[in-house]
């Protein structure tokens, strides 16, 4: 009898550590699986000379299911706070595992200055703009214009340059003889 009793407690105590690490298991399951989305890819091209376009694209993967999600970006200039060009998306329904990609265009026209840019991309549910789905950033250069300095410049180059030659614009005397 005595054994009897000796190996339902190692019986009790190997159900017990059993159960234990299953628990342990589908804890670590639930913490290396994140957020119910990740953005997975995010670029932006290069735009080196004055209107040329930027295309941004981006992809997404669902790491459980969502409905009614949304895509903010931002491209903020070189001094880090002004925000030059905005863009949301309306994210599809997703299951578990299941992607989408999305991309759109913007010129440089209206950006400040030369240098690096900041592209964010904040994935939230609903209409709200809180990143609770992922969040990512990336840089890009551009040139958007000439600048006001080189822009005058020019003009007063091109000044010099037809007043130097205006002899050969005036019209030439007609022989009627």
């Amino acid at each position: 009898m005595l054994r009897q009793k000796g190996n339902r407690r190692w019986g009790r105590r190997w159900i017990q550590a059993i159960v234990a690490v299953m628990a342990g298991l589908l804890a670590a399951k639930a913490a290396l699986a994140g957020p119910d989305g990740t953005i997975t890819a995010l670029s932006a091209t290069d735009a080196p000379t004055p209107g040329q376009t930027i295309t941004v694209s981006a992809s997404f993967t669902a790491n459980s299911k969502i409905n009614n999600s949304n895509v903010y970006y931002e491209i903020i200039a070189p001094d880090g706070v002004t925000v030059v060009a905005t863009h949301s998306t309306s994210a599809p329904s997703l299951q578990a595992g299941e992607s989408f990609n999305d991309s759109w265009t913007t010129t440089n026209t209206s950006f400040p200055s030369a240098g690096t840019y900041t592209l964010t991309a904040c994935w939230s549910k609903g209409g709200s703009t809180n990143c609770q789905l992922d969040f990512k950033t990336t840089s890009f250069f551009s040139v958007p214009t000439l600048g006001g300095w080189l822009t005058l410049l020019g003009l007063v180059l091109l000044s010099v340059f037809l007043w130097r030659r205006r002899a050969d614009f005036r019209p030439q005397p007609v022989n009627t003889r």
